[in-house]
């Protein structure tokens, strides 16, 4: 009984979608669309051609491109010439698309008659194409430069295993079996390959999606130096990423910054001087304000970051690996910045912040209390300097008398 009716079930689906909806059935036999490949200037512009094969009249062409989640649609308007070439132009100072990505996109054709097409999808990688590339490859990276010779790219390559190796003796992550290493020659250059620009104070950046990162090199005595920092802290981002992305999405932004600064190679020796002077200024930011993001001005935006790499510090040396998974843990099961500290650490995220204060700066904390008392110690020297005087030579006199 119940295969009778399912089978009748089957056919009336059929039967019933066939006659309500023969307008897209017969528009999806008809037409044909064949793709050509994109061409595009990275960051400026970008062409989109294509063949269609289609017997009769058509009402409008569009073109959905597809670079993230459903947030990152963008439909744009289609030309047909009598030969049945597509075209679209695509203004990307205006629509701007993710970098070093894989772009999907595919056509609706709608039909005077009512009916509708929709090709299958399509896709290429959005690279920068504005500089002449050199690469070299070496087992998990491939690394991309411009600027240097090939000593230039051996060296960026081995600080990359270097930060690997580095990564995997802290936590159990896991990396993509190939990733790209992008070297710009400077912070100019990399944030014009950032659709919407960041911080213009940021030097690297992580495209865990695409398992590629970019970083920003200026020739100079501290490359070397920026290369063991830069490279190593975004590896850390992917690796976050690609062992669990929900957990990362979800991660505190001084954790997830704060993990990354501490796996360089070669740390911001700012950093302290900063977080020093925002102590003795009384500006330290209350880590419960770093939970979903950072500053964006420069001057409290590295501070966060410094804060957040001395923090994390402080974390790993009172509960090592074991609580940093239990960590990680907690905010793959969807914990909150606060929650997840009390889950997995046992105490709350304003205790564990005073430990930090405590640990940090008992030495400012002294020398702050007898810069403070020092002008009252002056002032009850000189109150008592009097008194004293005079006591000494009232005694003296005594003795010179008793003497006589």
């Amino acid at each position: 009984m119940n295969r009778r009716f399912s089978f009748w079930f089957l056919i009336t689906f059929i039967f019933a979608l066939l006659v309500l909806f023969p307008r897209f059935v017969s528009a999806q036999a008809n037409i044909e669309i064949t793709p050509e490949e994109p061409e595009y200037t990275f960051g400026d512009q970008i062409s989109f051609g294509a063949s269609l094969t289609y017997n009769d009249q058509i009402d409008e062409i569009l073109l959905f491109i597809q670079t993230g989640d459903d947030s990152d649609l963008q439909v744009h308007p289609v030309s047909l010439d009598e030969f049945g070439h597509l075209t679209a132009q695509v203004d990307l100072r205006e629509y701007p698309l993710a970098g070093y990505a894989n772009i999907t996109y595919w056509y609706q054709v709608n039909t005077p008659k009512g009916e509708t097409f929709t090709s299958k999808q399509f896709s290429f990688d959005y690279v920068d194409n504005r500089f002449q590339w050199r690469s070299l490859s070496g087992d998990p990276f491939t690394i991309y430069w411009y600027r240097g010779d090939l000593v230039f790219g051996e060296e960026v390559l081995n600080v990359s295993l270097e930060g690997l190796r580095t990564i995997q003796d802290l936590l159990a992550v896991f990396f993509p079996q190939s990733m790209d290493v992008y070297v710009y020659d400077s912070v100019q250059a990399l944030q014009s390959a950032l659709p919407n620009g960041g911080q213009n104070w940021l030097a690297g950046h992580a495209n865990p999606d695409g398992e590629v990162i970019l970083v920003s090199l200026p020739p100079g005595p501290e490359q070397r130096l920026e290369m063991e920092r830069q490279i190593p802290h975004e590896l850390m981002h992917i690796g976050l990423s690609y062992t669990d992305s929900h957990a990362y999405s979800n991660l505190p932004t001084w954790f997830n910054e704060g993990l990354a600064s501490l796996v360089e190679l070669y740390p911001n020796p700012e950093y302290q001087v900063l977080i020093d002077n925002a102590y003795e200024s009384d500006q330290l930011l209350p880590f419960t304000s770093l939970c979903h993001s950072f500053p964006t001005d420069a001057g409290h935006g590295l501070q966060a970051y410094a804060q957040s790499a001395s923090f994390t510090q402080y974390l790993y040396d009172r509960f090592g690996e074991p609580g940093f998974n239990r960590l990680i843990a907690a905010y793959a099961s969807g914990m909150s910045c606060e929650s997840g500290v009390e889950q997995a650490l046992g105490t709350d995220l304003t205790g564990l912040e005073s430990g930090w204060r405590r640990e940090n700066f008992t030495d400012l904390t002294i020398a702050r209390t007898y810069q403070e008392f020092l002008p009252w110690l002056v002032l009850l020297v000189v109150i008592l300097a009097g008194p004293v005087i005079l006591a000494i030579s009232i005694l003296r006199r005594r003795t010179v008398r008793a003497d006589i």
